[in-house]
């Protein structure tokens, strides 16, 4: 007989693989703006004023235009990832009346004066927004973020924001970023995704953020992904903590320098507002220093904060316990209480629901077009680690139950867990943790398995 718990869980992930295989079928390919762009929306009191407008200046993304004029379908969304419950909000979903779109100075326009969308124009030289009315939830701030987005047919032109200079229930208002600053995020999501993985491209990226905050040391996005940069860096070039290098050792202490500064920037633990994502990766990235370095105090420090950091942001933060869990062998106090807050995450059934109901964080489709994939793979290693061989073997299954898992760039990967589980937690089990085998994302595995498209 199956346990009441586990059978429930079962239930709730063959929903899971029913939902996100639908999903699947209306997948699009996301497209970056980055370049001048700003959101402002306001919370008037009267539902017919509520809202604002999103600019976008002129990204390079928008040198191709896509026809959105009859047949073609199009539609806007905006979204919020809200403070107040660590969830990202739909703000507004509107499926466009194609018949309203007009060819228009070499671009496009939209208009319905009386619609939520109330106006587009989609230019070579901008795109702009105006989104307002009955069909618009009036915006909860303070946020950690703003996404807007416009899909014409199967192409998306994503643009998210992530610097405010007025962030609360009123308004939330955007800083433009700095011209650096956009080209860095450009980069960087060029390299997340895998479309340029150069050494050349990845110093380009380095040098435009480090231009964005020597402009301007107030630029917290620009800091923040200056320190993830160093991060995937350390960790594309680590695959055991023990055999890291010096280039390896500068990487992580670089990405410690970028998230100290970053941090206070983004996040105001005080008030408990901005982007509480943000402190859990700043841990991790601690907590490696610490391990890199044989430094048992950093090591202790980092530990601290990202406990902190699981109780201001459980939903997202548990997951920055997994280089816990990476370095350590599973006798170890530190990796059984990051194990067992990992388990207690993975057996709570509305938090698997999350796929469904939160696709952008927990699906494929937000910034990490594999997470499906990359994220099933890696529940079953931590089972593995932590002896549960049943448990793993149920998330290696559901792996390979999504058609694009053949195309996938690490498929090979669940392939060999499929076949090796047993024999890998016998070499977790065992009194030597030399032998001990990386999770998935070690390595050239680190940040791609989810993030290269």
């Amino acid at each position: 007989m199956i346990p009441a718990h586990i059978g429930r869980v079962v239930a709730v992930l063959c929903a899971i693989v029913v939902i996100t295989l639908v999903a699947a079928a209306a997948s699009a390919r996301v497209h970056v703006l980055t370049r001048g762009k700003l959101v402002r929306f306001e919370n008037q009191g009267v539902a017919a004023e509520n809202g604002g407008r999103v600019i976008v200046g002129r990204d390079r993304v928008l040198r191709t235009l896509y026809d959105p004029t009859c047949p073609a379908t199009s539609s806007v969304d905006v979204e919020a990832y809200l403070q107040s419950t660590l969830r990202d909000a739909t703000l507004a979903h509107v499926e466009l009346d194609c018949a309203k779109w007009s060819a228009h100075g070499g671009g496009f326009t939209y208009a319905d004066p009386t619609g939520t969308v109330r106006s587009i124009q989609y230019l070579h030289s901008a795109l702009q927004m105006e989104i307002r009315g009955a069909g618009f939830t009036p915006i909860g701030g303070p946020v950690g973020y703003v996404q807007a987005q416009l899909r014409i047919g199967d192409e998306t032109l994503r643009a998210r924001f992530h610097n405010f200079r007025h962030n609360d229930a009123a308004a939330v208002v955007s800083r433009v970023p700095s011209t650096a600053g956009a080209f860095g995020e450009a980069a960087f999501w060029d390299l997340m995704y895998g479309d340029m993985h150069s050494e050349a491209s990845q110093q380009f990226a380095l040098g435009a953020l480090e231009k964005a905050v020597h402009g301007n040391p107030r630029d917290g996005r620009s800091h923040f992904l200056l320190a993830m940069l160093h991060l995937y860096r350390f960790g594309q070039r680590v695959t055991r903590i023990e055999d890291a290098d010096a280039a390896a050792r500068a990487e992580i202490a670089a990405a410690n320098a970028a998230f100290a500064t970053a941090v206070p920037l983004l996040w105001d633990d005080a008030t408990a507002t901005g982007d509480s994502r943000v402190p859990g990766f700043a841990a991790a990235a601690k907590y490696l220093l610490g391990a890199v370095e044989q430094d048992d105090g950093l090591r202790a420090e980092g530990l601290a904060d990202l406990a902190r950091s699981v109780a201001v942001n459980s939903f997202f933060n548990v997951f920055d316990y997994i280089p816990v869990m990476q370095v350590l062998p599973p006798s170890d106090p530190a990796f059984q209480q990051a194990y067992a807050s990992f388990v207690a995450y993975l057996n709570d059934p509305e938090i698997l629901r999350c796929v469904s109901s939160q696709p952008e964080l927990c699906a494929n489709a937000g910034f990490a077009p594999r997470n499906i994939q990359g994220a099933l793979t890696l529940f079953g290693d931590v089972y593995v680690k932590g002896g549960d061989l049943a448990a793993a073997q149920r998330w290696y299954d559901l792996v390979n139950l999504f058609p694009e898992t053949a195309s996938w760039k690490f498929a090979a990967v669940i392939a060999d867990r499929v076949t090796n589980a047993a024999s890998r937690m016998a070499l977790y089990a065992d009194a030597d943790p030399s032998n001990d085998p990386p999770l998935i994302g070690a390595g050239a595995e680190a940040c791609a398995v989810c993030h290269n498209r």
